[in-house]
C-alpha cells in the first residue's frame, strides 16, 4: 500500500507545472504530517484538496475509505 502511494506520488509531482509547485510542497507536507490542511493558503486549498483526493488521500492525509 504505502509502495503504491509512494509510486503515484512520485508520478504525480513529476507532471507538476510551475504554479502546482507550492500545492505540491503543501501536499508532501501534510502526507509526511508536518503541517494540516487548515495551515494551507487559502488560495492553494482547492489544489491541494484535490491533488490529495487523486491520490487516494483524504484532506488529513489518510487513505480514502
Amino acid at each position: 500500500m504505502l509502495k503504491t502511494l509512494l509510486l503515484n506520488f512520485g508520478i504525480w509531482l513529476i507532471s507538476l507545472k510551475g504554479d502546482d509547485i507550492m500545492a505540491a510542497i503543501y501536499v508532501a507536507l501534510i502526507i509526511a504530517g508536518r503541517r494540516t490542511y487548515e495551515s494551507v493558503p487559502a488560495n492553494l486549498k482547492p489544489a491541494v484538496k484535490v491533488d490529495l483526493e487523486a491520490l487516494g488521500l483524504s484532506s488529513e492525509g489518510l487513505p480514502l475509505a
